[in-house]
């Protein structure tokens, strides 16, 4: 039998992959170092989910070695891959389950997505991420479409990390499913119908007389849903002692139950706004924004975007716009336009250019339902006949019209800080360079180019904490840029993740682009001016445990038993 021995890695030196030698105090390493050791660790994090698919393949190898007949073994419970199963929850001190999940995602890793398995060993993803891919990418059946759909997304992350944006699981996965769904419809409206059918209500026990209800249904669906418990919940008074999530909570009971939900402030003078008419006006307000080309309405196969949720097979595109409740607006990027003063024509690039939102009828031929003509190529020099001018209100510099507005925030998604998941449309626009009330010609402009969606949390860190800068920037090939500086000058940089919604922009400039105007916005308040506790968060855990404490203390005296009795 093996004898465990002990860990080596505290004692191994590995300073030449960037981190600190054995021993070393941390507190005296300058803050540049330790952003790079972080760096580093995460890159090791990466290279090692890589060895470990390396180790498990090995291992399934081995044990399809020793099998006398490998093809009668394949009909066995006890095939090859659960053999292989136990040697790895062996090793790893596991579950069977996650030693299952290891050697799916090796066996993926090999066989289907080989150069998305490659971006491992970069440091580019980690397992988290290859897990999310493998599955939005699994109903790929077609060895030639499964290749390019993995070449397609190898090629959107070492385009994405050299230099230009951060990745998030969530992103990921919204990359893998819009890929699947442009390249191969068949596997996205399998995909849809499996889902679909999958819808489902449960619940779970839980400790302390709790109990755990949850729910399957649409994206829109569930969306509309949580909308309208924040529209309840928004009627509270500011006394009311319960958490967002409790009150959400309490909600859902009270409209399930078909009992009215209350404040519990327990104050006389109550200004809590939850009768019916009330909640009727905040519920009329309730919107879910899907985004997509004509051509999708028409029935071709690209895919839209759901807000709050990403991608949507262009199949599940046309079910929302068919529900009884959708209202269906078209938009065109030619009312952005204006002519170009700069220019001998002043005449639009495109003026027959579909609009966004319509309904037609399903065209005859696949080549039609596609929808995948080229665009124009993207100016290469000169001064473009027309350029993105019209952005603003009319009556009002400072506020977006509502063109502007939607592609600010379909654009990014959601909140534009690296590893924020908050939707766009529940996001703040922010001004990236401050706008000026006083002088607009002076401050930043309202403009696609100096706009980002910022959750309010992000948007205060932004106002408030001193050396927080964050930019907005266009590239000659008219790809968006956005950046963000920390305090301890770590900077991570996001290309707009959801340009391929509206290709035709990148061909567009707007008037500040041409002029070489770079967005950079800076802090203007300070810690000590934003918003404040009521007491600092060790006081407030400390209070928490002290009440925790008396209640057990009371009960004990109290001659209370801990359980209810038999």
């Amino acid at each position: 039998m093996a004898q465990r021995t002990a860990s080596m890695w505290p004692d191994a030196d590995l300073t030449g992959c960037g981190l600190p030698g054995p021993g070393t105090d941390l507190t005296n390493m300058p803050t540049a170092c330790v952003v790079g050791a972080i760096t580093a660790t995460k890159n090791g994090h990466c290279f090692l989910d890589w060895q470990l698919f390396q180790f498990a393949l090995s291992m399934h190898s081995r044990v399809c070695a020793s099998t006398s007949n490998l093809v009668a073994t394949q009909k066995s419970l006890l095939d090859t891959e659960a053999q292989t199963t136990l040697e790895l929850q062996m090793s790893l001190e596991s579950t069977e389950y996650a030693a299952e999940a290891l050697l799916a995602d090796a066996l993926d890793a090999r066989d289907r997505l080989p150069r998305v398995y490659a971006t491992m060993r970069l440091g580019l993803i980690d397992r988290d991420r290859f897990h999310r891919i493998a599955h939005e990418t699994r109903l790929v059946v077609d060895e030639a479409l499964m290749a390019k759909i993995d070449a397609l997304i190898a090629k959107e992350i070492l385009g994405a990390r050299r230099g230009y944006t951060s990745i998030s699981v969530t992103k990921t996965g919204a990359l893998a499913r819009r890929l699947v769904a442009e390249n191969d419809p068949d596997a996205a409206r399998r995909e849809r119908e499996n889902a679909t059918d999958g819808r489902s209500l449960g619940h779970q026990s839980l400790a302390a007389g709790m109990a755990q209800l949850f729910l399957t249904a649409t994206a829109e669906d569930v969306r509309l849903a949580r909308q309208m418990l924040d529209a309840v919940i928004a009627g509270r008074c500011p006394d009311d002692p319960r958490t967002k999530t409790q009150a959400r909570s309490d909600a859902a009971i009270a409209l399930l139950q078909r009992k009215p939900f209350t404040c519990e402030c327990d104050s006389d003078g109550c200004t809590a706004a939850i009768s019916d008419v009330e909640l009727d006006a905040r519920a009329a307000r309730i919107v879910v924004h899907v985004l997509c080309d004509a051509t999708t309405l028409e029935g071709g196969d690209k895919c839209g975007y759901l807000d709050g949720h990403g991608p949507i097979s262009a199949e599940h595109v046309r079910e929302v716009a068919a529900r009884g409740d959708a209202v269906i607006r078209q938009h065109r990027l030619d009312d952005l336009l204006a002519p170009n003063p700069a220019s001998a024509s002043g005449a639009p690039e495109h003026p027959e250019e579909a609009v966004l939102h319509r309904r037609a009828p399903r065209p005859d031929t696949p080549d039609e339902r596609r929808g995948d003509d080229p665009r124009p190529p993207a100016e290469n020099g000169g001064e473009p006949a027309s350029v993105i001018a019209k952005t603003a209100l009319p009556s009002d510099p400072y506020r977006p019209n509502l063109l502007t507005d939607l592609i600010a925030r379909f654009l990014w998604g959601t909140c534009s800080i690296p590893g924020c998941e908050r939707a766009a449309f529940a996001c703040d626009l922010d001004h990236v360079a401050e706008y000026d009330n006083v002088r607009p010609d002076l401050g930043g402009p309202t403009c696609l180019c100096n706009l980002l969606p910022k959750c309010r949390y992000h948007h205060l860190v932004k106002t408030n904490l001193e050396g927080f800068v964050d930019d907005l920037w266009i590239d000659q090939n008219g790809r968006y840029h956005s950046s963000v500086t920390t305090p301890m000058g770590q900077t991570v940089e996001v290309l707009a993740p959801n340009q391929w919604l509206i290709p035709r922009l990148a061909d567009l400039r707007c008037t500040h682009q041409l002029a070489g105007r770079h967005a950079t916005g800076t802090t203007t308040g300070t810690v000590e001016e934003g918003p404040q506790r009521t007491r600092t968060r060790t006081a407030a855990k400390h209070a928490r445990r002290r009440a925790e404490r008396k209640a057990n203390h009371d009960r004990r005296f109290a001659g209370l038993p801990d359980e209810p009795p038999f």
